[in-house]
């Protein structure tokens, strides 16, 4: 049986959507990140790669066979700037920057801790913002800087609050960047469960079975989609959005389907 991203990847290469735009994925050392640097490079694309496990990035270039590793750290504002510069440098400028970096953990509202409240809001809100910022001076006229948010903002799951909540506050701060930016475009990437991704592990699995039987009482979906597909369909969506400069396409929701 063929297998559907073996034949994304052909249809994109053989389109060639992305041929001469330039893309920065911060976030791209594993999961949906390093999935969305490979579709760029497959339809066509320059991509740099970024985020703090700087050998992963090394090895990801490896494979894609082109591509800039760039290892920093989005939460660190000189890192954010530097990571920009050197993309922007390294392929002429750029055209679209995707942040994907995420994190969370499984804690009840009760027992969240501060040091996870910062953490989780450091990843997901302060390094997207800074990402975002770094950007803005080398980005094309009608440039475009997408967000990985996240399904769980409209589904509220129980013992997951403070990543809802902070992917909550990344939609707000995406609708102010549109409103002080209006000279690029800022997409909202709303994203349902992926696998494989380095997330899960980082969750916390003591408190996942918990979870699941809290999120299956909620009737929130459980289907589950392949980075990969994401990645193809994410790149294909956005590449679009980059050939239509007077077009704004404000939002992407991705999920699994449940038939």
């Amino acid at each position: 049986m063929p297998d559907p991203f073996e034949e994304g990847m052909s249809d994109m290469g053989e389109n060639h959507m992305m041929s001469g735009l330039r893309v920065l994925v911060v976030g791209a050392s594993s999961g949906i990140g390093a999935a969305v640097a490979k579709a760029v490079v497959a339809a066509g694309g320059d991509v740099a790669v970024s985020a703090r496990r700087g050998e992963l990035l090394d090895a990801l270039v490896a494979e894609m066979g082109g591509g800039h590793s760039i290892a920093g750290d989005a939460t660190v504002v000189d890192d954010a700037k530097r990571v920009a510069a050197s993309a922007a440098d390294a392929m002429g400028g750029l055209d679209l920057v995707v942040y994907v970096a995420g994190y969370g953990v499984l804690q009840p509202l009760r027992d969240t801790d501060p040091d996870t409240w910062a953490d989780v809001y450091a990843v997901n809100v302060i390094g997207a913002n800074l990402a975002a910022a770094a950007a803005l001076d080398h980005l094309s006229d009608g440039g475009v800087v997408a967000f990985v948010s996240s399904r769980t903002v409209e589904d509220a799951n129980a013992i997951f609050a403070s990543y809802s909540a902070s992917k909550a506050a990344l939609d707000q701060c995406i609708r102010t960047w549109r409103v002080e930016h209006p000279e690029f475009r800022f997409v909202r990437v709303v994203m349902g469960n992926c696998q494989p991704t380095d997330f899960v592990n980082q969750m916390g699995m003591d408190l996942l079975g918990e979870a699941l039987e809290q999120w299956q009482k909620q009737a929130i979906p459980g289907g589950m989609m392949h980075v990969d597909d994401v990645a193809v369909a994410m790149v294909s969506s956005l590449a679009v959005a980059l050939d239509h400069p007077h077009i704004d396409a404000s939002e992407l929701k991705f999920d699994a389907r449940t038939v």
